[in-house]
């Protein structure tokens, strides 16, 4: 399957959204993502393919690709997405993924660090497209004050009273304390835990020692990106 390029835009400093057409019916769940093919000159070891989140919901009908750009490095792969002009086309493989909402009346603890944000956009814009409650807290760590979405974060929460969004800047710690303030049994809820592969290790590990089941634990791992050093105290 191929998917066209139609249009680009900022969302940070150094993040990109990127929308595509699809020459073909593709259906996809919120939260799910696609297995890209960019064959590209001078290749880095890393390749030519990658996965990302579709960051839009099923109903935007525009495949949203979302990524963060190294200020110092980016891999041979992010610099030929970049330069892809409007009009080109990718190779995509069928949607995929379980890291999607099972039960929309269940209550939800999203945790997003950094570009981890991309399955939550979708979700939420679904649930609330679709005129489903929303009753689930975001906590949204980032290293810097320039969250992705927040305008659309913001506008959801105007919209549902049952959604509360905490923006955590470092060196502000998502740390247990936050946790503990989510719900008054935090064996309740389901967790979904979307980032860099260390964030999401710590958070699933923070989340056990708390007493949270392991089955109620959703993983989203978002491999080549780092994130700041990490201490007992909590993460950035």
């Amino acid at each position: 399957m191929k998917l066209i390029l139609v249009a680009r835009r900022p969302e940070t400093a150094d993040v990109m959204s990127f929308m595509f057409q699809s020459d073909a019916l593709l259906e996809w769940q919120a939260g799910q993502f696609l297995h890209y093919r960019l064959p590209h000159p001078d290749a880095d070891d890393r390749g030519i393919t990658r996965y990302f989140t579709i960051a839009s919901a099923p109903f935007e009908r525009q495949v949203m690709l979302t990524t963060r750009f190294a200020r110092e490095r980016s891999s041979s792969f992010k610099r030929a997405l970049r330069q892809l002009p409007v009009g080109a086309a990718v190779d995509v493989g069928e949607p995929d993924g379980d890291f999607v909402i099972g039960d929309p009346g269940g209550e939800h603890v999203l945790i997003a660090g950094g570009i981890g944000i991309t399955p939550f956009r979708a979700m939420l814009l679904d649930l609330d497209h679709r005129d489903l409650p929303i009753n689930a807290t975001l906590l949204y760590a980032n290293r810097t004050p320039d969250f992705t979405y927040r305008a659309e974060l913001d506008r959801l929460t105007g919209r549902h009273p049952g959604l509360v969004v905490r923006y955590l800047v470092s060196p502000e710690r998502l740390a247990p304390p936050a946790i503990r303030a989510v719900a008054a049994d935090l064996a309740k809820p389901t967790y979904y835990v979307s980032g860099p592969e260390p964030f999401v290790e710590t958070l699933g590990s923070m989340l056990s020692g708390l007493g949270v089941p392991d089955a109620h634990v959703r993983r989203d791992y978002f491999p080549g990106y780092d994130w700041p050093p990490i201490d007992e105290g909590g993460t950035a």
